[in-house]
Parts: structure tokens; C-alpha cells; sequence
């Protein structure tokens, strides 16, 4: 590898241009002089290592840094932040002077690389007698390559950390024994889904962690929270409760995309919480069950011997001997590792964002994505001159790519044409059907919402009402809606509370021809905390939850109210009377919600450690409204709390709900503060494009708690033993520790695991060790240290 980029460097145009610039005439026809820089270099640890020239996990397995293999566990401490600035590697001539003299001892005096006196020279430091190409080219223009190795989230964090303690908490849970499994299960199954792609449908059995990529489990881990509540016995279940949190805290910082001041010293303050919860988790938690390997990793641990065995006892013959069976035993003990590089890197994302901008710039994400897509081409051909083919296949994705756009605007068109425009069923929904065609049209995202022009889906008022009587959900229905649409035509500011109209006043609102307009979906356009512009659709068939401005007074304010949309309409609306300003009917758009309310008794935020619960309004006079599509802020994603159950006090039988409810509500549900980057930064505060929320700030609480919370660099947590047995003992002898699997024991499995991309449905096949295998193999990453 460093052959090659001694070639790449050594280039004397480039190296002229790194030193002196390159004139360029830009755009505007000024001449400026542009330099060349290397600035990060991304990549996995097996690739750093590598590029590094040190010992894969070896005494100092950091390439930044020379804090040692036992200093790992104290991540966040004070001690360790400021050992990793003490320790810090620096490219020296002195250092290369070693790295020549444990040559010379190699291929001159025959010394092994292993050998004391090599040993001596590079031991210390964990570095390997290799040359190191950026050491030998850029040295001498004042660079520190040590500074180029940036920290990877996708493989720290996403594959490595957060997949090592979902791992081991289904381990923990194969422990507890009885229906524990199912029950995570089914929870995960029934979790919602969120936005376009944002959060998906999880299908399969989660606990098999079968072909998931990265974007896998940082869905698991946002919404993990309520699915783990309840299922470990107490006082555990707190304590898993506290370190998820932390987990997906400490990834909505690292993921931000814009940082200030404020961020930062908060992400500090996360990465010490995150250090101290760790800790807790492993002499804690951990060290009171006896895990072994789920069923899962035994099988593919076998599946590895068997492959192995079959390989050693292989036959250059035309017909080999049939591979003996290797020994089958039971599950092996396995315990949670702390001890890894994945985690000690966690420390670092602070400087580094600081000192190179935000991680979604150097992430390899990029180019794993672009790689991904690139062999999913190579394993459509016939490997013999497969570049041609390659070309071939993604021009033909492209070719059938608009074929099926030039499809689907047919489709629409015809079905505009064929749909009834006749007047709904009294006894129909107040949202539409999946097959009902309500076409939206693109529009200016300065526009706050959109609903669809369309008045093909109509409602007779009196017929609907009068078919209904009985429903729960309709009681007041037509007064509650005059009202509300009273006080928008008199412009009264939006308070939460329904304006007291008598009967006459009411009667001054009119619908022309009695009829209502149903729609499927609003859009709602937004800013986002980096002053971007996103959109939510709600439809209220699925993703129909959404949140406003709370107007609640009091120190038990929160600065926010949820909703979940019934219907979606519009009306001619008809003012009359004296404060009337038309006497043209005028279309008037409004949503038929469902309101939450905030349960008090439950304690939320940064400091508590819990997302904010609430349960539907069980008040039959206030659980139904009407609300101003300009008064939603967003979407939100609702997670039901299955620890509390199902119930239908709240709500019977009625033609707002959905079948698959059964004419039940969840007790609880949880908004989940991390479904993405905008989303937490609503709930912390601080968002710079968050210009509404700066007149209540103080109500959350949140940033203020973060930056006054006060890490000790000793807590009453010790730093785990390396390879420490926890209680009980394997009476086979069959002890795996995680201590003794240098990334944190994770399996060679015969199925993939996807890549590591974000797209778990591809990237499935048998396409090598960096996307076919495990990404956290011990074999794996072996080989590639053995490079």
C-alpha cells in the first residue's frame, strides 16, 4: 500500500503544486493561486492500521494517540482527555530513524520482526518496520500524517460501539430465559414507521440481527428505548434505560451538521455521561448474568470450524475424502468488551469537529455507498471483462429508471379521468384510501403546507353526521367546526383554547352545498436547525402525528403540543353578518385531530434520562379538534410505550380508527427526540434555524441542564479488569470472553450482513470480505492486518 502511494505523491507536479500553488483562472476571470491539500483521510481501523504503520490492536492501538489498550474504559474521564492530549502521535525525523534501524536489524542482521531489538526500537509506540510513505513525503512540509486518520462513525460508532451493546443486551435476555425474545420482537415489529425512509418497518426477527447495515441499527437505537423498557428485571432495567439514552444522545451530537459553542460544550458533557454509563453498564449489568453465545452466533460459529476443518482436510484429488464432523458443543460464554479501539475513539469526535467541520463531511459513508453500488454491478457479470458490463447494467438502470417515471405520470393521469366524482358514503372515512388518487403538485417550499386543490372527494354534511350519530368522535362535530373557522374568519390568534361563540353567531358560518372536501395528505414545509429547508407528509391513514406550539402557562409549561390528524379537509366557507369581509364563499383548509396530553408524573429530558411521554386526551369534551394547518411545526414519530399496555378507555368503537387497532389505544406513547438531527435539536434547543422557538427556549431546559451537569473524573464505577470472569463459571471450560476478541466478539456469520451502507435491501450477496462478512470479524480484520 505504501509503495503505491510513494508513487501517488511522489508525483513532482503535484509536489511542486503542494508547495508553491497552481494559478488558476477562476469564473470571474481572476487569477488566484489554489493549493493542493491533504486534509483527512477516511477510513475503517483495519485500513488505519495499514495507513498508520502500526500494530493491528496491539499496546497503543490508537493511530492517533499512545494511550494504551488498559486505558481504554476511563473514555470521558478528565484523566483520559487529558492523556490523549499529552500522548498525542507527532511525526518525527526520529521516528523514521527507528524505523530504518529495525530494518537494518531485519534484512541485515537477520533479526525477526518480532524480535527483541525491533521490539525495542518500535514496541513501545506499537509501530511496525515499515515505511511510511506519507511520513517520508510530507515531513518535510511540516505535516503531521498522524492528524490526516479522522474518526469514523459509520464503523464506531454505528457498527462497532451501538451494535456491541444491542448484541449483548440480546444476550442478556437469551439469559432471563422465558418469552423475553418474543417479546422484543413483536415490540420491534409494531414499532411505527417514520417519514419516507427515515425510520422503516422492521419485518424480520431483530434479535437474529440478520442483514442489517449501518442504518439498521441506528434505527434500533433510536427507537430501542421503549422496546427494552420493562424487560429486564429492576434495578437493570434503569440502568439499560440510562445508557441507551446516552448512546442515542451521544449519536444525535456526533451526526449534527451544524455545531456551535453550545453544541459542543454539551457533546462534552454527552461523551462524559456516555464514559460513566458504560462503565456502569459493564461491572454493573453485565457482571450479574451469565451470557453466552445467542443461537445465532453458535450456529455460525460452528458453520466457521466446520468450513475450517473442511479446508485443512481437503484433497488436491479429483475426489476428496468427505470433511470429518468438528466437535459440537453447547453455547460459549460471552461478555461484554470495553477494551476496543471503536470505543476509545468516541473521545476524539469533539476535537475533530472542531478542528475539520462536522462528520457528515469525512464519513465514510460516502464512499462505502458509492463502492456498494459499484459491485452490485460487478456480480451481475460474468467477471470476464466486467468493466464493459458494468456500464451496460447502470445504463440500463438509468434507461428503465425513466421508463417507469413516464409510467407512473400515465397511471395518475388515467386514473384522474377514471375516478368517480360522485358524493362518499355516509358511512365513509374521514381519510382516504390507499387507492384513492389525490394528486399533489410540486410547490414553492416557502409555502408552509399544502393540501390538494381537488374537490373530488365530497361529503354531505347532514347525511355523514346524521349516519354517525352515535360515534364518539363526531359528538359536536358541526358547532366545534363552525367555531373554529369563526375565529379564524375574525382572525383571532391561535390560543389552543376554543373560542365561546353563542348559537347565533355560529349560524353566520355557512357551507356551500352542506359539503365537505376530503383530502389524503398535507405537506409541511419547515426550517431546520441548519437553517435548511425539509418537508413532512402526514397522511392520516399513516403518518399522522404531529406537534404545535404548547400554550400551556406555568412551571409545568412544555413547549410543545401532540396531535394526531383524523381527517384532512376543506370547505367553501359562507361569512354573513356584520363582521363579515366577503360575501363570496371563500376555501378554507383545516385538520380534524386527536389530542395527546403530556403525562406529568413522568419525569423527561437530558437530565432525567427518559423521552417525554403522553396518552390520548381521555376527555370526551376536549379529545377532539380542529386545528389550522399553519400552526403545525412538523411531524413527529410516536413509539407506544409496551410496557404500559392497551386499553379502550379512552376511545370505543369508532369510524376513525383504524382495523388493525382493534378498537384500542396504546396506554402511553413516546416522541422520540432522536428520529432525526431537527428533532433533537427541538427538544435541546439552540437550533439556529429554529427562529419560532426562541421566545420560549427556557421552557426546555434542556441545554442549560446539559451544560450545568458536572462529570467527576472519578466516579463510584471501577475501571473493569481486562478478560474479568463475571459471576458464575462455564463448568465445560468454555469461556469466550469478549476480552480476548479484539473488536468486541462480533461473528464470521454464513449469511451477510448487508454492507455498510444505508441500505439494507441490497448488498446481500457473496461479495467479498468487506461487504459479505461481518465488518467486525476478528478473522477478518486479521487478515487485513496481516496485509
Amino acid at each position: 500500500m505504501h509503495a503505491i502511494w510513494v508513487l501517488l505523491l511522489s508525483d513532482k507536479e503535484f509536489m511542486h503544486a503542494y508547495k508553491h500553488g497552481i494559478v488558476v483562472e477562476c469564473a470571474d476571470g481572476i487569477l488566484r493561486r489554489l493549493f493542493p491539500r491533504l486534509l483527512t483521510y477516511s477510513a475503517d481501523y483495519p485500513e488505519k492500521v495499514l495507513l498508520a504503520s502500526i500494530k493491528y490492536l496491539g499496546r497503543c492501538p490508537c493511530p492517533r494517540c499512545l494511550v494504551e489498550k488498559k486505558q481504554i474504559p476511563e473514555m470521558g474521564t478528565i484523566r483520559d482527555m487529558k492523556r490523549r492530549e499529552r500522548l498525542a502521535r507527532v511525526d518525527t525525523a526520529h521516528l523514521q530513524h527507528d524505523v530504518n534501524r529495525a530494518r537494518e536489524y531485519m534484512f541485515q542482521n537477520g533479526v525477526p520482526a518480532t524480535g527483541a531489538s525491533v521490539e525495542g526500537k518500535l514496541g513501545a509506540t506499537s509501530r511496525v518496520p515499515t515505511r511510511n510513505a506519507f511520513s517520508l513525503l510530507l515531513l518535510a512540509l511540516g505535516i503531521n500524517f498522524y492528524l490526516l486518520f479522522v474518526v469514523d462513525l459509520l464503523h464506531e460508532f454505528e457498527l462497532g460501539v451501538a451494535k456491541a451493546v444491542i448484541t449483548h443486551l440480546i444476550r442478556i435476555m437469551y439469559a432471563l430465559a422465558g418469552d423475553t425474545i418474543t417479546i422484543f420482537n413483536e415490540r420491534f415489529r409494531s414499532v411505527p414507521t417514520f417519514g419516507r425512509d427515515t425510520i422503516r418497518k422492521f419485518h424480520n426477527n431483530v434479535s437474529d440481527l440478520k442483514k442489517l447495515a449501518a442504518r439498521d441499527y441506528e434505527d434500533i437505537l433510536q427507537c430501542a428505548m421503549p422496546v427494552f423498557e420493562g424487560l429486564f428485571p429492576s434495578p437493570f432495567d434503569g440502568y439499560i434505560q440510562d445508557l441507551l439514552f446516552d448512546l442515542a444522545e451521544w449519536h444525535a451530537y456526533a451526526k449534527l451538521r451544524m455545531h456551535t459553542d453550545s453544541t459542543i460544550a454539551s457533546f462534552r458533557t454527552a461523551t462524559a455521561s456516555l464514559g460513566q454509563q458504560m462503565r456502569k453498564f459493564s461491572n454493573k449489568t453485565c457482571a450479574a448474568f451469565f451470557t453466552k453465545e445467542t443461537p445465532r452466533e453458535e450456529a455460525a460459529r460452528h458453520r466457521r470450524a466446520a468450513a475450517k476443518l473442511a479446508k485443512s482436510t481437503g484433497s488436491t484429488s479429483g475426489n476428496p475424502p468427505p470433511a470429518p464432523r468438528p466437535r459440537t458443543s453447547g453455547a460459549k460464554r460471552r461478555k461484554f468488551n470495553l477494551f476496543t479501539y471503536k470505543y476509545h475513539s468516541l473521545a476524539d469526535y469533539i476535537w475533530h469537529i472542531i478542528h475539520f467541520g462536522t462528520t457528515d463531511s469525512y464519513s465514510t459513508q460516502i464512499g462505502e455507498l458509492e463502492h456498494r453500488r459499484v459491485k452490485r454491478f460487478y456480480v451481475r457479470s460474468n467477471k470476464n471483462k466486467y468493466a464493459r458490463q458494468c456500464a451496460r447494467h447502470e445504463r440500463r438502470e438509468r434507461m428503465l429508471s425513466k421508463r417507469k417515471i413516464r409510467n407512473a405520470k400515465g397511471k395518475a393521469k388515467a386514473q384522474e379521468k377514471t375516478t368517480s366524482l360522485s358524493v362518499a358514503s355516509a358511512k365513509a372515512t374521514p381519510s382516504l384510501a390507499f387507492s384513492d388518487s389525490d394528486k399533489l403538485a410540486f410547490t414553492s417550499p416557502k409555502a408552509h403546507h399544502h393540501i390538494s386543490e381537488s374537490n373530488r372527494f365530497k361529503q354531505d354534511i347532514p347525511s355523514w353526521l346524521g349516519a354517525n350519530a352515535e360515534d364518539p368522535a363526531l359528538k359536536d362535530f358541526l358547532p366545534r367546526l363552525k367555531g373554529h373557522l369563526l375565529s379564524r374568519l375574525l382572525q383571532r390568534p391561535y390560543t389552543g383554547d376554543e373560542d365561546e361563540f353563542t348559537a347565533d353567531q355560529l349560524r353566520q358560518v355557512c357551507f356551500k352545498n352542506n359539503r365537505l372536501y376530503r383530502h389524503k395528505v398535507i405537506r409541511v414545509n419547515y426550517t431546520t436547525y441548519d437553517v435548511r429547508r425539509a418537508q413532512d407528509s402526514l397522511n392520516p391513514r399513516t403518518h399522522a402525528d404531529f406537534m404545535v406550539l404548547g400554550h400551556d402557562e406555568g412551571l409545568d409549561a412544555y413547549p410543545y403540543w401532540f396531535g394526531r390528524i383524523v381527517g384532512v379537509f376543506h370547505a367553501e366557507v359562507l361569512h354573513t353578518g356584520d363582521q363579515s369581509t366577503s360575501a363570496e364563499p371563500q376555501r378554507m383548509e383545516f385538520l380534524w385531530v386527536r389530542w395527546f396530553l403530556r403525562d406529568t408524573t413522568h419525569k423527561s429530558g437530558s437530565k432525567a434520562k427518559r423521552l417525554c411521554r403522553i396518552a390520548f386526551d381521555d376527555d370526551e369534551d376536549y379529545a377532539f379538534g380542529f386545528l389550522d394547518p399553519k400552526e403545525i411545526i412538523r411531524a413527529v414519530h410516536l413509539i407506544p410505550a409496551f410496557a404500559h399496555g392497551r386499553s379502550g378507555d379512552a376511545l370505543g368503537p369508532s369510524l376513525i380508527r383504524h382495523p388493525r387497532e382493534k378498537d384500542e389505544d396504546w396506554n402511553f406513547y413516546y416522541v422520540s427526540r432522536w428520529v432525526d438531527r431537527d428533532m433533537f435539536m427541538r427538544f435541546r434547543g439552540g437550533g439556529v434555524g429554529h427562529r419560532y422557538a426562541r421566545a420560549f427556549e427556557h421552557q426546555l431546559g434542556e441545554m442549560a441542564e446539559m451544560d450545568e451537569l458536572v462529570v467527576e473524573d472519578e466516579d463510584d464505577t471501577p475501571i473493569p479488569e481486562a478478560n474479568a470472569a463475571g459471576p458464575g463459571s462455564d463448568s465445560e471450560g468454555q469461556t469466550d470472553s469478549e476480552g480476548d476478541d479484539p473488536e468486541g466478539g462480533e461473528e464470521d456469520e454464513e449469511e451477510s450482513d448487508g454492507d455498510e451502507g444505508y441500505d439494507s435491501n441490497e448488498g446481500d450477496q457473496g461479495l467479498g470480505a468487506e461487504d459479505g462478512d461481518e465488518h467486525d470479524d476478528p478473522d477478518e480484520d486479521a487478515q487485513y492486518a496481516g496485509m
